[in-house]
């Protein structure tokens, strides 16, 4: 069978499985250890929208997928540039509260340059390395994907793992309003934990159909996609263990 053949098969049978072992670790291909093939420094790379998915978007695009704010497409930045821009400056987004951090001065120039060459409908010749604050950046690492069947039951691992990303841009110290899930003990005393999952309003509010809300809300308001499957597991587990710290 010809090389190209069998890559073409492998990676179907991957897709198909939904696999999410690192290529690399089955020997298709080698990275250059910064989780990203071939990528390396970014500053032969052009300031267009692939580079700023990888660069100023990639936090965002965990959560803004779907929905009314969603950032997957360069269209949907474009529409939300200016809130998009006044969140970067105020450093409100990417959301502190979740744990993730402001972007660096190089992530938003990109993202500045990228949306002004849009904006005046030209076509960009700029390199990232011809930026002022880019100049010998090198390319963010990719977070590797948590098994979470095998995660330690944890509060700490749950907030790292699943509140943080998917709940605590609303959840959090910073939005008093509304029910803050950073105490476990605050959890407990507002009644959403019982000793079993199907019993604990925590669980059943992420689960569709076994609650009267559903969570994260799916109405296009916040483009934060509903618990994975695995996500899920790992919630009734951790309840079912006693909701260990």
């Amino acid at each position: 069978m010809e090389k190209k053949s069998l890559l073409f098969l492998v990676f179907s049978v991957l897709l198909a499985g939904g696999c999410s072992y690192p290529l690399q670790e089955l020997g298709l291909y080698k990275t250059d250890g910064a989780g990203i093939p071939g990528l390396g420094s970014l500053q032969t790379k052009a300031v267009n929208f692939e580079t700023v998915k990888l660069t100023a978007m990639r936090t965002c695009l965990e959560c803004h997928t779907s929905g009314s704010r969603s950032m997957d497409t360069a269209e949907e930045v474009l529409v939300q540039k200016e809130s998009i821009l006044s969140a970067v400056h105020k450093e409100s987004m990417p959301p502190r509260s979740s744990g993730y951090k402001p972007l660096t001065a190089c992530e938003k120039q990109i993202l500045e340059t990228w949306i002004e060459d849009q904006t005046h409908e030209r076509k960009s010749t700029q390199k990232v390395g011809q930026l002022a604050a880019c100049a010998g950046v090198e390319a963010p690492k990719e977070k590797p994907k948590t098994d979470l069947k095998s995660l330690e039951l944890s509060f700490a691992n749950l907030q790292a793992e699943i509140f943080g990303p998917k709940c605590m841009a609303c959840h959090s110290q910073e939005r008093a309003k509304r029910t803050v899930l950073e105490d476990v003990n605050v959890i407990r005393e507002k009644g959403f934990l019982k000793e079993k999952a199907e019993d604990s309003i925590l669980y059943q509010i992420v689960v569709p159909g076994l609650y009267k809300r559903f969570m994260p809300p799916q109405n296009g308001k916040y483009g934060i996609a509903p618990l994975t499957a695995d996500e899920v597991d790992y919630l009734k587990r951790w309840i079912d263990a006693g909701a260990p710290l």
